[in-house]
């Protein structure tokens, strides 16, 4: 990934601006100044962006060299009082989203437009021209390569699947027949998308195969990390929502739908026809349970276990903290006596039950 030269802030504001759809409100207080790249308040010199958003780091942006500090006028004004100093300040609504954009800016992915000589193009297959096939990358008939698309090095694009413009598919990742990958996406290395999924029939002890004929779908500007599965559906497609970004090796099951601009941590595994709403946020080894549904803006904690939601949106966890040696096996112990101290609970119940009528009744028989 290479770095761009320095450009003044002004532009920069204005690249941002376009990036971010006109949401992020910046302004520039004191001279306009040459900007290449973010540092560390403590570290950084003349060209360089400084950003808070950790009060803690309050007096380093103070005392910082940084040729612009990316600040919130709020916490401008509390670090230097309601008149700002005469040095350069980029003030934004959302410091940390103007360090995500900018740091596109600075740091572009590097394309060399055309089809290296040795990448293997089939007749049938359609590659804008502005986009770069690099070498012994596969594109197969019917497949369509949108206008600035990343097609890196042992990537292979399945016959008629689909990549749209400015997605980057980098070395190695597989895209199946009639996957579809939407505007502005990246995949990284290693991500199989429209891979079988898991579908067998179970009959007089063996398990038959059921082919899958569904597709797996990918809306825009969604990121799918490093060994990460999409399983395409067996009959319906394998929906992955519109901004939704999903860690390394991640395993999506057949017929799953997930919504719009969703995160998943790695190692989350979610079984097949399941439904995800839109802006879920599940940690990192959560498995999720097939046929279920979960609602718009919940929550799934680290290594939780969902086997069920009820209809309303909420945050779970699950899992159960570290424990020492000795702590953890007398907890197995009792967890592994939990049926047998519920029969005896349940016996008891019916005991003092059998009391509390006895009672009663000497009560009622002596008034």
């Amino acid at each position: 990934m290479s770095q761009n030269q320095p450009i003044s802030l002004a532009e920069l504001i204005e690249k941002v601006g376009t990036l971010s759809k006109g949401r992020l409100s910046m302004r520039i207080s004191g001279a306009d100044v040459k900007v290449g790249r973010f540092m560390p308040p403590r570290d950084a010199h003349e060209e360089d962006l400084s950003f808070l958003t950790d009060p803690r780091y309050a007096s380093e942006m103070k005392e910082s060299r940084a040729g612009a500090l990316v600040l919130r006028e709020k916490d401008a004004r509390a670090i230097f009082g309601e008149e700002l100093p005469a040095r350069t300040i980029l003030l934004c609504d959302d410091p940390y989203a103007f360090f995500a954009y900018a740091s596109q800016i600075f740091y572009p992915v590097k394309r060399n437009p055309g089809i290296h000589p040795r990448a293997y193009v089939e007749e049938g297959a359609e590659v804008d021209p502005t986009a770069t096939v690099e070498v012994f990358a596969v594109i197969k008939k019917g497949a369509k390569i949108g206008p600035r698309a990343l097609i890196s090095s042992g990537v292979v694009v399945g016959e008629n699947a689909s990549v749209g413009a400015d997605t980057i598919i980098y070395p190695n990742a597989v895209l199946y027949e009639g996957t579809v990958v939407g505007d502005g996406g990246c995949i990284q290395s290693g991500a199989v998308l429209g891979g079988d999924g898991f579908g067998f029939a179970p009959f007089r002890g063996e398990w038959v195969k059921i082919p899958q004929r569904g597709r797996t779908v990918l809306g825009n500007d969604v990121e799918i990390g490093a060994n990460t599965t999409v399983d395409r559906g067996a009959l319906e497609d394998t929906v992955i929502g519109e901004g939704t970004k999903l860690d390394n090796q991640i395993q999506i099951g057949h017929n799953d739908r997930i919504g719009r601009h969703c995160v998943m941590a790695s190692c989350v595994g979610v079984a097949g026809s399941t439904k995800v709403g839109d802006h879920v946020m599940i940690g990192g080894a959560a498995m999720i349970n097939g046929h279920i549904e979960i609602p718009s803006g919940s929550g799934i904690g680290p290594a939780t276990a969902i086997t069920g939601w009820g209809k309303e949106p909420t945050q779970l966890t699950g899992f159960f903290p570290a424990l020492t040696k000795r702590e953890f096996t007398m907890a197995a112990a009792i967890t592994a006596r939990l049926p047998e101290m519920r029969r005896e609970l349940k016996r008891l119940e019916k005991e003092v039950e059998s009391l509390r009528a006895l009672i009663r009744k000497e009560e009622a028989q002596e008034s």
